[in-house]
């Protein structure tokens, strides 16, 4: 599928995007680096492996973020929002997984990154900070055998 993007500038000014600007991309190739990407049909980037928390497939459009352009004028891409934006919204997967578990859920900060990676689609850190962030809100209590919602009395 690649051959179809010849097309693509591999490189860019720096103005053209802002750092965690978000773009449309498309799938066009899986390299050992990680996932090449179209960006708004114009340019190549690259999402580097260690930053996949989900099973993409070629030709799949969608949302991501502008994470560098390098020195070398090529680009970095992020298929997840600037850290704060991230945990943010894995509060929001958080507090949905606990409604769906009658309120308690096994995950905790000791658990696994795989686990972690495969229920939230987020990386073992951005899930430590968000339960923190709801911890410190009074939304969550820690266990040892997982969270649970706290209760709120009206």
């Amino acid at each position: 599928m690649e051959n179809n993007f010849n097309y693509l500038k591999e490189t860019v000014d720096e103005e053209i995007f802002t750092q965690w600007q978000e773009v449309d991309v498309e799938i066009y190739a899986f390299t050992d680096l990680g996932i090449k990407v179209a960006i708004n049909d114009e340019y190549t980037g690259l999402v580097y492996g260690n930053q996949v928390y989900e099973d993409y497939r070629l030709g799949q459009k969608l949302k991501a973020y502008i994470k560098l352009i390098r020195d070398d004028g090529k680009i970095d891409v992020s298929m997840q929002p600037k850290q704060e934006m991230n945990v943010l919204l894995t509060t929001e997967k958080i507090l949905d997984h606990l409604m769906e578990n009658g309120g308690k859920s096994e995950f905790n900060d000791k658990s696994s990154p795989e686990n972690i990676k495969k229920e939230f689609q987020v990386s073992k850190i951005v899930f430590k900070q968000a339960i923190g962030k709801l911890y410190k809100h009074h939304k969550i209590k820690i266990t040892n055998q997982g969270i649970e919602l706290v209760k709120t009395i009206r």
